[in-house]
């Protein structure tokens, strides 16, 4: 049976250790208003389906300028070393504040580590019916346009009201399904000959860049090698809509997903008829 582990990781008081709670069903973790309640690390393994989710909950990452007392950089260092051993984040954030630089500082570090993700915004509970929408609205519309090499879709959750544990196992065990297969060359190739009949190269100087086939050779993180001639000459606009196309076809959500460009040598280069000789 695999085993996967899951780090529930956000800024101070945004309801971790409640989900924690609530998914494990028990009562481990100290719910408390008061930031930095929980220091070292709580963790509960959970059977579900053909899998145990080994689920972990660390104390609230501060912004740098504020995590210099004893305690903070305990905590610091506890959710960087479970950072580094887990599968997939639980990323909590608040549904009754803005997404602050807090927020953006620990997602980052959750990119940096190239970990696959599921977004919770959570509280919404406190927020006034009339405005949920706008509050979900305000959410998706920045996560597309912050972080717009990966397409995000955040849960909008109340960790204290919702009880229904199956909904997060079904999306944890969803990505992780996304995890075993390499995507097939018959089927990449399909793909990209499709686009190309549609959407080449912009053309730069005397030749346009050729794209030739793809590979899917990694899925932890997922990276694709596109291969071709004068692909460096590619536009970023091109290489973005590339990598949205790919995410969409493959339903590659929130997963950090590369795609590297591998030139083929011109033979009759001076550099490389130089090399020759």
């Amino acid at each position: 049976m695999d085993e996967i582990s899951v780090l529930i990781i956000g800024k101070p008081n945004v309801g971790k250790s409640t989900l924690f709670n609530n998914l494990s069903e028990d009562n481990i973790s100290i719910v408390d208003d008061n930031p930095g309640t929980t220091v070292l690390p709580h963790s509960s393994k959970i059977k579900f389906k053909d899998i145990v989710i080994n689920l972990v909950d660390v104390g609230g990452l501060k912004k740098k300028s504020k995590s210099h007392d004893k305690k903070q950089k305990l905590i610091t260092k506890e959710t960087l070393k479970n950072l580094k051993h887990s599968d997939i984040v639980l990323f909590l954030t608040e549904a009754n504040s803005e997404f602050t630089k807090n927020d953006k500082q620990i997602f980052r570090l959750v990119l940096n580590k190239l970990k696959d993700f599921i977004i919770v915004v959570n509280k919404i509970d406190l927020i006034e019916k009339s405005k949920i929408s706008k509050v979900k609205r305000y959410f998706t519309y920045f996560f597309e346009n912050t972080f717009s090499d990966i397409l995000i879709k955040p849960l909008f959750f109340s960790a204290k009201e919702n009880k229904e544990k199956d909904f997060f196992f079904k999306k944890i065990y969803n990505l992780n399904e996304t995890k075993k297969n390499i995507i097939k060359n018959k089927e990449l190739n399909s793909f990209i000959n499709n686009i190309k009949s549609f959407n080449i190269p912009a053309q730069k100087g005397q030749f346009r860049p050729t794209i030739k086939f793809i590979k899917h050779v990694n899925t932890k993180p997922q990276i694709f090698k596109i291969f071709g001639n004068r692909l460096q000459k590619l536009n970023s606009d091109y290489k973005k809509y590339m990598l949205k196309q790919i995410i969409n076809k493959f339903e590659l959500y929130n997963q950090v997903v590369i795609i590297k460009y591998i030139s083929n040598k011109n033979p009759f280069s001076r550099s490389n008829v130089a090399k020759k000789r």
